[in-house]
């Protein structure tokens, strides 16, 4: 029982130290603004013949982008953008990898659009160039702005994320095919959304943007590694229960012999007039002394005594 008790106490205490761990690592978060890790920048559909304007203002806890939306090539667009391979923050594989999170939330508030447009700007093996920005594979969220506690907030799926049509007829390809490259990120934009007035100025201002996701590998380690915790601790205890049964039973079988060893001893003293090492060594005992303990345990009085009786 008390290696059981043991084992439950360090159970205890591993799973104890396993959920906070579980807790702490079991998701992933990415902050792309604030920090100061990325570079932010004025994005407008200047870049493809449009005629949006932008006003960058970038502060340290804050990024204000007073934008007028005008006419654009494909479709017209004004907002902020973080380069995700800013020089101070290079991904070892030269990519910022999407693909690692579920969803993203942006503290944003705007004047006018309910709306705002997300956009993934990924690097297509096919179709994009070397810093030709139109060839980038974009994949685009429309996340409405909702103000709850004092907070505007937009948040989108990462599964929410398309590519526009008017990308995909721009590469010649008559449908969706259905690749994302998420894992090959290099810019994230923030403009206006769906419904956002022309020739009206809006305002789009971002406190802070984060992605998140579950950490998969982790979960998946983390579940092994409890069913391992699990399984030695049920091992200990069959074990430990399976000894103790066993110890149980040799005690038995031993006083069992003992119970007969003693009876016959009891009959000699009783029905002969050897003496008590004669009777000791006739029942396997070739300590008198602890033939008279073993003795007098199962019949309480000493071989003597009881042959007294007789």
């Amino acid at each position: 029982m008390k290696k059981i008790i043991i084992a439950t106490a360090a159970l205890v205490v591993v799973v104890a130290v396993w959920i906070c761990l579980f807790v702490k690592f079991s998701a992933t978060e990415q902050i792309l603004f604030p920090g100061g890790t990325f570079q932010v920048y004025a994005v407008s559909d200047a870049n493809v013949g449009g005629f949006s304007t932008v006003e960058l203002s970038n502060q340290d806890s804050v990024i204000s982008a007073h934008v007028n939306i005008r006419s654009g090539m494909a479709y017209p667009y004004a907002g902020v953008g973080v380069n995700l391979l800013s020089v101070n923050n290079r991904p070892a594989n030269g990519f910022f990898d999407f693909s690692d999170f579920d969803s993203l939330v942006i503290d944003v508030e705007t004047v006018r659009m309910q709306r705002v447009g997300i956009k993934i700007l990924n690097d297509d093996p096919v179709y994009s160039k070397k810093n030709v920005y139109q060839s980038y594979r974009p994949m685009v969220a429309q996340a409405p702005v909702i103000v709850r506690d004092r907070v505007s907030r937009a948040s989108v799926s990462m599964l929410d994320f398309k590519v526009p049509e008017w990308w995909l007829a721009m590469q010649g390809l008559d449908k969706d095919d259905g690749l994302r490259y998420m894992n090959r990120g290099m810019f994230f934009e923030i403009c206006n959304g769906e419904g956002t007035m022309l020739g009206i100025p809006d305002d789009i201002v971002v406190r802070s943007i984060k992605l998140w996701g579950e950490n998969r590998t982790f979960k998946a380690l983390m579940v092994v590694a409890l069913v391992v915790m699990v399984l030695v601790y049920a091992g200990i205890v069959a074990l430990t229960v399976r000894n103790s049964a066993g110890h149980i039973a040799s005690r038995e079988k031993k006083r069992d012999e003992l119970k007969t060893r003693m009876a016959q001893a009891a009959k000699l003293l009783k029905e002969s007039d050897r003496s008590v090492a004669e009777i000791a060594l006739a029942v396997g005992e070739k300590n008198p002394a602890a033939f008279e303990k073993a003795f007098a345990k199962i019949y309480g009085v000493k071989p003597l005594e009881y042959k007294a009786k007789k």
